[in-house]
């Protein structure tokens, strides 16, 4: 009886060992590991800066008689906001912020050396957010709340205050870069009540900002949530291929050198497209080097609609080529920026005269992309794009400055050890 077990002991064990011996040949997939992390708990109060740029669109209409969409203006802004977060669940987690901007978000015309100005200049908002966690440090969110603005009117050296109130949506991406250091990236657009100056004449302005910030939360805590994985690439080095789609604001200025000049004209829409490009992660480091190119159709444009003619300034299409500088945390989320050169098609329309034209400028950028899957990424990001002055017909020319903030999906090629993954 000894005998046969021995027997079968010693058998089984040299077939175990052919199986292995004939696998040393074979090209085997990543095999998944576990990277143990110290959690932590969302559920915090913070503190926090921002800046970056932002995009106003005013449609001026007379009802019953005839419609502008728009009045055009972007320009800088800087803030700061204070705030609370509870994480609810696992993934979840929801919170409430103050927030205060400084701007100079402006409109200009100038005619015979006088020039008059529109600026947004200062903003206050309160509002809620809702956030998932894509991993333990890495949060996309969405947010909605109430504003209030003021704009102000310089004419000639006299000046005039305007309130405008209304409500503000918008979404972004938020990760911990140290300690208790976060970084986030978000757009946030407001919706603003009709300004009626004079009877029968309504101002509906629309403001879109984009920014990057940084937040410090006090007295982080661990997390009595349950643990779950986070996906991870040990090298972001490949190709990748993906669709992109977000909302454009546009901003067009006209002059008649040493005569005449308007900032702007304004415009704005839905726009999606393809990206693809290639990453080469350095090294023995978390930099991350690549070029990426876009294309996308745009719904973006500039109407006036009157009882007797309508006329549309729309850019329906735009390609662009960058290259991008990131740093990858924790081998699953990437800041970075961008910088580039695009094109896009402008094409005009009326009942009298059609006309179509390429601009192109120098592109700047930066985002959040983050991982679902070792290959799937999400991303956040900001595209700012500066036309170059072309002629209209001499001496009218012509000038385009645009911004869109979008979301990405891209599917990672290759990867080292593509499914190791982090649990925390």
């Amino acid at each position: 009886m000894r005998f046969v077990t021995a027997s079968s002991v010693l058998c089984s064990m040299l077939a175990l060992g052919q199986v292995q011996a004939a696998d040393l040949g074979m090209p085997r997939s990543p095999v998944a590991a576990t990277v143990v992390a110290e959690g932590f708990s969302w559920t915090a109060l913070y503190g926090g800066l921002h800046a970056g740029h932002g995009f106003s669109n005013t449609t001026i209409s007379v009802p019953g008689f005839a419609s502008f969409s728009g009045v055009g203006a972007n320009g800088w802004l800087i803030g700061g906001k204070i705030g609370a977060d509870w994480q609810v669940a696992q993934r979840f987690v929801i919170g409430a912020l103050i927030e205060g901007d400084l701007s100079r978000i402006d409109t200009t015309l100038g005619l015979l050396g006088q020039t008059a100005k529109i600026s947004a200049d200062r903003r206050w908002a309160v509002r809620g957010r809702a956030g998932y966690l894509l991993t333990p440090e890495t949060m996309v969110y969405a947010t909605a709340g109430w504003s209030q603005g003021h704009a102000s009117v310089s004419v000639a050296g006299n000046s005039l205050g305007l309130t405008t109130n209304g409500w503000q949506v918008g979404g972004g991406v938020e990760t911990r870069i140290a300690g208790n250091w976060f970084a986030h990236a978000e757009y946030v657009h407001t919706f603003t009540n009709a300004l009626n100056p004079i009877p029968g004449l309504s101002l509906r302005p629309q403001v879109g900002t984009a920014r990057a910030g940084v937040t410090y939360r006090f007295g982080l805590g661990g997390s009595q949530q349950a643990a779950f994985a986070a996906p991870r690439r040990g090298n972001w080095s490949g190709f990748h291929i993906g669709v992109q789609g977000g909302y454009a604001l546009a901003n067009t200025t006209l002059s008649v050198p040493g005569l005449f000049s308007l900032r702007g004209l304004g415009a704005q829409g839905l726009f999606g497209g393809i990206l693809a490009g290639y990453d080469h992660q350095f090294a023995g480091t978390s930099v991350v080097l690549g070029v990426e190119a876009d294309a996308s159709l745009s719904a973006a444009k500039t109407s006036l609609n009157t009882g007797l003619f309508n006329a549309s300034l729309a850019g329906d299409w735009d390609v662009g080529v960058r290259a991008r500088l990131g740093y990858v945390l924790g081998g699953s989320v990437m800041p970075y920026v961008s910088a580039g050169y695009g094109f896009t098609h402008v094409k005009l329309s009326s009942p009298v005269f059609n006309a179509s034209d390429v601009t192109h400028g120098f592109q700047l950028g930066g985002g959040v992309e983050t991982l679902l899957t070792p290959n799937l990424s999400l991303r956040a990001e900001y595209i700012h794009s500066f036309g170059t002055t072309r002629d209209v017909i001499a001496p009218l020319r012509y000038r385009v400055e645009s911004g869109r903030a979008r979301l990405g999906l891209s599917w990672k090629f290759g990867g080292e050890t593509a499914a190791v993954v982090a649990r925390y």
